[in-house]
């Protein structure tokens, strides 16, 4: 969470300082939900080389908050993963696969700047993604929306 958050603070605090760079500093803002959107639908994928990304991904970002945990406020963590856990269908599967290959057809036109906060965004996405936090919510209710349009998908094809 503290990765977003850095960025969106930000964002806010030059907003409240009335920086002409404020409206533009939230134009930021939209790589990185993009791909945090992205990340958390990635998350729910189980197999194969998405799921294995966004395992490996998880397992560093566990690891690295429960040192920043322990070292910056001396606490521990817990795990906080949801408990029923949202799979994407075979079709959810399709349109995270098909998300996947307009990212990467869209990364060379995708502007420099919006890169690293877009990768971020992915990296927050997936670390969210499973959490029983407000990421673990919107991605309980995204994962659902990505197997229906999956479904509809299939449906007017085959």
């Amino acid at each position: 969470m503290a990765l977003p958050l850095w960025h969106v603070s930000r964002v806010t605090i030059g907003s409240i300082k009335g920086s002409a760079a404020a409206t533009k500093g939230a134009l930021d803002l939209l790589p990185l939900a993009a791909g945090m959107l992205y990340g958390g639908i990635a998350t729910a994928s189980t197999s194969g080389l998405i799921g294995f990304s966004t395992g490996a991904i998880t397992w560093f970002g566990n690891a690295a908050g429960s040192l920043t945990m322990w070292g910056a406020a001396g606490g521990e963590t817990t795990l906080a993963a949801r408990a029923t856990q949202a799979e994407l269908s075979g079709m959810g599967n399709l349109v995270l696969l098909l998300l996947t290959v307009v990212i990467l057809g869209a990364w060379k036109a995708i502007p420099k700047k919006a890169k690293p906060r877009m990768r971020l965004g992915i990296i927050s996405g997936i670390l969210l993604g499973l959490s029983a936090t407000l990421g673990g919510l919107v991605m309980a209710t995204v994962i659902p929306l990505v197997n229906s349009a999956g479904a509809a998908l299939v449906g007017t094809i085959a």
